[in-house]
């Protein structure tokens, strides 16, 4: 489809540029052609106000190339003489004619069809003809076209080039977005038939054994729940990515940051005891933001519970949030680490894509769907912040930080 795509820009803009070069090159011709002839007429001009016609038996013809010189009679309607310019060819019954014209005509100069431009002045009974044959200056008009030719094929190959160039340059942000659109589609469609095919085959036997006890199925409900559970929240989150995907402005108020990260480490503590990790934490004092205090709660809670999975041992969890200050300003700062696997640097550039699971094993041990940073990456955009990850001595870090509002912006609520 993106290939389609940039063939038609190509083809549109390459199509554009050669009307416009023709209607170029027409100009081109028309305005060349007209210098020509204003050319021409002004040497048919300059031979007519020569002081040469009593003797035009003596001259030369070089020295009028590609024109005729005639003296006609109106009253016997011949030719009194004449001289034949080099490089003319009309012929002697030509000139016999064109002069019968031109003699009749009532305009001094002017042009007989696409051959002749003359000029004429009447002496008595006698006229001065000055006859200009075009073909003496034939050649000079073909190349003149011909390099209009070449100028316009060159320009139009030179063109096609960078039309081709511009609209890989242009579209390369579509097909990054059409690319990513499309494995998220194929990613989504994966995680959600696993969850559905359990809960159909838990189903198929809880029905295939109508005569059971509810307690005597609770193996196949309780894996029914569990999966509806995974299913719904993985629905969740794939609606959240799509709705900021399309734009979808967060409702924003001052919000205390330190006090959404203690609420949700609170709830999280039971979790660490649960699963034998080691949990600590530290949380500077009202710190405020401009944010949406759900989605801050949410992104406490991903990073916790990605420190929860994916810990090595008993994790060494630390959270902690600080006040730091750069070039660009106060921010919160809301740092989570824990003892980790070795990371790659690869596993690391991509840790905050869509679907992205490190170990496809542990994942499926966790009930992760690779959702989780991603969500945390975009609610930090959302909040003119950034997220980053960093591996070192066997420990992963995630850095959150978001803008503090200026102390006269905080509205007290």
């Amino acid at each position: 489809m993106i290939r389609k795509l940039r063939n038609k820009i190509i083809w549109v803009c390459l199509v554009s540029v050669v009307v416009v070069f023709l209607m170029g090159m027409a100009v081109l011709l028309g305005l060349g052609y007209s210098r020509l002839n204003d050319e021409r007429m002004t040497r048919l001009t300059s031979e007519l106000n020569k002081n040469q016609w009593g003797e035009l038996d003596q001259v030369s013809s070089s020295a009028v190339a590609g024109i005729v010189l005639v003296n006609y009679d109106m009253q016997t309607g011949a030719i009194v003489n004449d001289v034949v310019g080099t490089g003319v060819s009309l012929s002697q019954k030509d000139v016999a004619q064109l002069s019968e014209k031109i003699g009749s005509r009532h305009l001094n100069s002017g042009r007989i069809g696409f051959r002749v431009l003359y000029a004429k002045r009447a002496e008595g009974d006698v006229v001065h003809i000055a006859i200009y044959d075009r073909r003496y200056t034939s050649v000079k008009d073909i190349k003149f076209a011909i390099y209009c030719f070449v100028a316009l094929l060159v320009g139009a190959t030179l063109y096609c080039f960078i039309s081709y160039w511009l609209a890989r340059l242009a579209l390369r942000p579509v097909e990054k977005i059409w690319t990513r659109q499309k494995q998220f589609v194929a990613d989504a469609s994966h995680e959600l038939k696993t969850p559905l095919s359990v809960i159909m085959a838990n189903t198929e036997l809880i029905a295939s054994h109508g005569e059971e006890t509810v307690n005597s199925q609770m193996r196949w409900l309780d894996n029914t729940r569990f999966e509806a559970e995974r299913m719904t929240t993985l629905v969740n989150q794939l609606l959240f990515l799509a709705k900021n995907d399309d734009g979808l402005e967060t409702t924003m108020e001052t919000a205390n940051f330190s006090e959404c990260c203690e609420s949700v480490v609170l709830s999280q503590e039971v979790l660490f005891y649960e699963k034998n990790k080691k949990f600590s934490y530290s949380i500077a004092p009202d710190l405020k933001v401009l944010g949406n205090d759900g989605q801050l709660k949410q992104l406490v809670t991903i990073l916790l519970d990605n420190a929860i999975k994916y810990s090595e041992g008993e994790g060494n969890v630390q959270l902690n949030v600080t006040q730091t200050v750069n070039i660009y300003g106060k921010f919160a700062e809301l740092t989570v680490s824990n003892d980790c696997a070795p990371m790659t640097e690869e596993q690391m550039e991509h840790i905050f894509d869509r679907f992205y699971t490190v170990d496809t094993s542990r994942n499926k041990n966790t009930a992760g769907n690779g959702l989780g940073l991603a969500i945390a990456q975009t609610i930090c955009e959302n909040h003119q912040g950034t997220i980053t990850a960093q591996f070192a001595n066997g420990r992963i870090s995630f850095v959150a930080t978001i803008p503090l509002i200026k102390p006269q912006l905080i509205k007290s609520k």
